[in-house]
């Protein structure tokens, strides 16, 4: 029996860095679907079910900890990294670390992403895994959020 395709979704509000990251996604064996907006990943995330969600540090409608704290707030549960430009302040970093989030890399970072999809998506690893620096996103309605 095959194995299905891991399903990620890209979300990233330039299109430029959506097709770099398909296809190093894709060459990867991995299936994925884009958005440019948060409303669109919203969208597809209502209709769809995915392994993994890459998610731009700043959509051109709302920022990451928006996006994660509204998707927590419907009770979505699936594994988020998050991509910046600008390494997030401490504070901000912490915020996402709340949200569950699995990491943060560099846009530029296609490599490194790749490893750390891989790390994360690969049933092999996920047996192994360390739970205390690798932590799914679990976007539960009755979870509490720092202040």
């Amino acid at each position: 029996m095959a194995e299905r395709l891991r399903r990620i979704l890209l979300a990233d509000n330039d299109e430029d860095v959506l097709v770099a990251l398909e296809r190093t996604l894709e060459d990867g064996g991995y299936a994925t679907t884009t958005a440019l907006s948060h409303e669109e990943a919203s969208k597809i995330l209502s209709r769809s079910t995915f392994d993994l969600l890459v998610l731009d540090d700043y959509l051109s409608d709302k920022d990451s900890i928006q996006v994660l704290t509204e998707f927590r707030r419907v009770g979505m549960t699936l594994l988020v990294i998050v991509t910046y430009h600008r390494f997030p302040s401490f504070h901000e970093e912490n915020q996402l670390r709340a949200l569950g989030v699995s990491a943060l890399v560099n846009k530029s970072a296609h490599s490194e992403l790749a490893q750390i999809v891989d790390h994360l998506l690969d049933p092999r690893t996920a047996r192994h895994r360390d739970e205390s620096t690798v932590a799914p996103i679990v976007l539960s309605p009755g979870a509490m959020m720092p202040s």
